[in-house]
């Protein structure tokens, strides 16, 4: 279990968040983003091996845009830290064969 902060309309609180040790995991290399009347729809799928150019869609997320803003937030960041570690690892590297 581990902590996370979640909205609750203009204030955040504290939830524990279980995740079950036998979710699945599911790899999507198609991703499609729609902003409708109050919501934010996420599609994830995947292209088709034997039929070039074509794409089924596995699953459709839908998140309130108080939400879908707090993913974006949250993703931003992490991305952020993300390349600053592998700047850092290249950096160590480059440093090592000289």
């Amino acid at each position: 279990m581990s902590n996370n902060q979640t909205p609750n309309s203009n204030e955040q609180q504290k939830v524990q968040i279980h995740v079950s040790p036998d979710l699945d995991y599911s790899y999507r290399d198609v991703a499609n983003i729609f902003v409708g009347a109050g919501e934010v729809v996420f599609e994830f799928g995947n292209q088709h091996r034997s039929m070039p150019g074509h794409v089924t869609i596995s699953n459709r997320i839908v998140l309130s845009f108080a939400n879908a803003h707090e993913l974006q937030k949250k993703l931003q960041e992490l991305l952020v830290e993300a390349q600053k570690q592998m700047q850092e690892s290249f950096a160590k590297a480059q440093a090592a064969q000289q």
